[in-house]
């Protein structure tokens, strides 16, 4: 993370850079226009990246739909729940806000500013917990 400008000899800065994310550029600023108050989606990427914790769930994880239907892959789904309750969004019916939120999408790999493809909705997320097994929880820990 990098500052990029100042306002003042104080060295209070009004913008702020961060790392690369391929194709988009990051920045944090004090102007308004598209807000996000959750960054934490992104440094949850970041760590996911390093860690595999949501490809590991997508291995044990059976997924019954039919792929002529599915509209969220169950990675996105699994990313995009993890990541809601790591940031203190334990209630699915937060996905309904948080799905068009730009630093979620982003963190999900979709482009934060386009309006055409927005997360997953909580009735999404409902049947996904409605229809885990418990023999997928209980293969969890072994990967």
């Amino acid at each position: 993370m990098s500052t990029t400008t100042r306002s003042s000899a104080n060295s209070t800065p009004e913008q702020l850079c961060f790392n690369s994310i391929p194709s988009f550029t990051l920045h944090a600023d004090f102007a308004g226009g598209v807000l996000s108050s959750d960054l934490g989606a992104v440094v949850l990427d970041a760590v996911d990246h390093r860690i595999g914790l949501i490809d590991r769930l997508t291995s044990v994880i059976s997924d019954p739909r039919d792929a002529r239907d599915i509209t969220h892959p169950l990675r996105d789904l699994l990313k995009q729940r993890v990541f809601q309750i790591a940031s203190g969004y334990e209630d699915g019916n937060d996905a309904d806000t948080l799905r068009a939120d730009p630093l979620f999408k982003l963190a999900a790999g979709r482009a934060p500013l386009e309006t055409g493809n927005p997360l997953a909705c909580d009735a999404t997320h409902s049947r996904l917990e409605g229809s885990l097994r418990r023999s997928d929880i209980y293969r969890a820990p072994e990967h």
